[in-house]
C-alpha cells in the first residue's frame, strides 16, 4: 500500500522558527533548512501488512500507519556504555530457561577520528544564535545508508565520487555501504571464509590498479581489495564513519546458485514451505541459525569484512532474525522438542509465547557467537544494530534487540522508524525500550527521506528532523542516499 501522497510545498520560502532544525533544500524548495547537526544534542520488517495496524513493506523499508500522541521524552540520553564481561563460547542451541549468559564486553572504542568542529556546508554565519557542534563527541551527528537498489553509487565510480562531493558538502559523518546484499558480497572474501562461494556483486565495476595503498585495517593484507574498499577508504579520507552493512543477514533470494542443492540450511513454516514474500516479486528464503554450518558462514564472513576491510563498524538488521512463521524444520523442532517447554507443546503456534522466546534466544545466541569473534579477530570494530522498534522486531523477526544491549552485544542500536506522521514518530521516541538501552550505548535514530516512487515533502522530514532533536537524540541516519538529496544542496562545480 502506497503512503498518501505528500503536500506540495509552498511556492515562497517559509522562515524556520527560531532554534528550529532546518535543512540545506536546492533552490526553490520549501524551506531553506540549515544543518541539523549543529542542533542535535550531545547525548544521545520489512514485511506486507496482513491487518490493520500493522506496518506494511515498501521497497524493503517498513512503513508504519498512525498511531497514538507522543508521550514525555526520555528523561536521559546515551550516557557512556557500562563496562561488561567477556563473552564466553556458546552452544550451538540455546535454552532461554537455563541460566542468563555472561554479557559480552562492548569492543574498545577508537579514539574520536573528528576532533574538529563539522563544517557548515552553508554559506554565511548560522542564524538564530545556533550552538556550536560539541566536537569532543565521537558520535558523529549525520549518516546515510548508500544501497545497491535505485542507486549507482557501488557500481559506478563516477556515481561515487559525486556521492563522496555531496557528503562532504552537506557535512555528512557517517555512511553505511551493503557488504552482503540480495544473496552477493560487495567485497571478495578469502576462499576459506566464503564457505558457501556466495558470489561477488558482479555489478561492481573493475579492482583499482594498482590498489589503494590507504585501504588497511591494520590486519594484515587485504584479500579483498577492490571497488568496496576503494570507496570505504575514501570516505575515511573525507572524515566519514564507515559501517558495513550486512542487510540480508540470514536472509538469501529464492534461486541463489549457492544454495542449490542446500535445502537442508532453509528454514521452513508449518506448511513445510521455505518460501517468503518479502514485497510483491522478491521471494526470499532464510538460513537456519541453529546450524553450526549457518553460524560458521556468518562469522567467517564478518571475520573476513572486519580484518580486511577500513571499517568502523559491523551492522545488522533484524534479518539477523528471521520472520515469526519460520522454525517447522526438522532441526529446529527436534532441538525445541528437547526442551521442557518443547516437550509440553511438541507443535507450538507461531506465536506462542515460549515458542517465540526459544527462537528468538537461538538468534541471540548466533550474534554472541558474532560477537566473541569479533572481539578476537577485531575488537577495534563496534558491533551495531538497525533494527525496527522492539515490539515489531521481537514478535515479526525474534531480535530481541533490548536484550542484546542488555548482555552487552551490541555497542549502538540505529532504531529505524519509518512513519507516515509525527504522533506515531513521537510515540516511538518515547517508547521505554529506546531509553533503557540510552542507558546503555549510544542510541541513534534511523529515518526515511524518501523512496524512489515516493519522495516525502521537505518539510515532513524537516519537523521529524526536529522532533528527534528535539527528545535528545544525536545521532540521526537517514534512508537512503538517493532520496536525502532531494533534501540538500548539490555541491558546485
Amino acid at each position: 500500500m502506497a503512503l498518501p501522497p505528500a503536500a506540495p510545498a509552498a511556492s515562497s520560502p517559509k522562515r524556520c522558527s527560531e532554534g528550529a532544525a532546518c535543512w540545506a533544500l536546492r533552490p526553490g524548495r520549501a524551506c531553506s533548512l540549515l544543518l541539523l547537526l549543529t542542533l542535535l544534542a550531545p547525548q544521545a520488517g520489512r514485511s506486507p501488512a496482513a491487518a490493520a495496524g500493522q506496518p506494511r513493506s515498501t521497497a524493503g523499508t517498513t512503513i508504519f500507519p498512525p498511531s497514538a500522541p507522543p508521550s514525555a521524552p526520555p528523561s536521559a540520553l546515551n550516557p557512556r556504555p557500562i563496562p561488561t564481561r567477556p563473552i564466553p563460547t556458546r552452544s550451538a542451541v540455546r535454552d532461554p530457561a537455563a541460566p542468563a549468559p555472561a554479557s559480552g564486553a562492548p569492543a574498545s572504542r577508537l579514539p574520536n577520528p573528528f576532533p574538529g568542529p563539522l563544517p557548515n556546508p552553508l554559506p554565511g554565519p548560522l542564524s538564530g544564535g545556533l550552538p556550536a557542534p560539541d566536537a569532543s563527541s565521537p558520535e558523529p551527528a549525520l549518516g546515510v545508508w548508500l544501497t545497491t537498489v535505485d542507486s549507482a553509487v557501488m557500481h559506478d565510480p563516477a556515481e561515487a565520487q559525486r556521492a563522496l562531493a555531496f557528503l562532504r558538502h552537506n557535512g555528512f559523518r557517517r555512511a553505511a555501504l551493503p557488504l552482503y546484499t540480495a544473496g552477493v558480497v560487495t567485497w571478495t572474501p578469502a576462499p576459506a571464509r566464503n564457505r558457501l562461494a556466495i558470489p561477488t556483486d558482479p555489478l561492481l565495476p573493475p579492482a583499482a590498479t594498482p590498489p589503494d595503498s590507504s585501504i588497511r585495517s591494520g590486519a594484515g593484507p587485504v584479500h579483498g581489495v577492490g571497488p568496496t574498499a576503494s570507496l570505504l577508504a575514501a570516505l575515511g579520507r573525507a572524515g566519514l564513519e564507515r559501517v558495513g552493512w550486512f542487510e540480508f543477514g540470514l536472509m538469501a533470494p529464492v534461486g541463489a546458485p549457492w544454495l542449490v542443492g542446500r535445502d537442508d540450511l532453509l528454514l521452513r513454516d508449518a506448511s513445510g514451505s521455505s518460501l517468503w514474500q518479502e514485497s510483491p516479486g522478491l521471494n526470499r528464503v532464510w538460513l537456519n541459525p541453529i546450524l553450526p554450518e549457518v553460524q560458521q558462514l556468518l562469522e567467517d564472513l564478518v571475520v573476513d569484512a572486519c580484518t580486511q576491510l577500513p571499517l568502523e563498524a559491523i551492522q545488522f538488521d533484524d534479518h539477523l532474525g528471521y520472520p515469526v512463521r519460520f522454525g517447522y524444520d526438522p532441526a529446529t523442532l527436534a532441538a525445541w522438542r528437547a526442551t521442557e517447554a518443547g516437550r509440553r507443546s511438541p507443535s507450538p503456534a507461531p506465536g506462542e509465547p515460549a515458542w517465540i522466546a526459544w527462537r528468538a534466544e537461538q538468534v541471540t545466541a548466533l550474534l554472541e557467537r558474532l560477537r566473541a569473534a569479533m572481539n578476537s579477530a577485531c575488537p577495534a570494530v563496534r558491533m551495531s544494530v538497525s533494527p525496527n522498534p522492539q515490539e515489531f522486531s521481537y514478535s515479526n523477526y525474534l531480535a530481541d534487540w533490548s536484550g542484546w544491549v542488555r548482555r552487552g552485544l551490541v555497542d549502538e542500536v540505529v532504531v529505524q522508524i519509518y512513519r507516515d506522521n509525527l504522533a506515531a514518530l513521537g510515540r516511538e521516541l518515547a517508547h521505554p525500550s529506546l531509553a533503557a538501552a540510552a542507558q546503555r550505548v549510544p542510541v541513534r535514530i534511523g529515518l526515511l527521506a524518501g523512496l524512489k516512487s515516493q519522495p516525502k515533502d521537505p518539510g515532513q522530514l524537516r519537523r521529524e528532523l526536529e522532533l528527534v532533536q528535539g527528545r535528545g537524540y544525536r545521532g540521526i541516519d537517514l534512508f537512503f542516499y538517493e532520496s536525502a538529496r532531494r533534501h540538500f544542496s548539490e555541491p558546485g562545480p
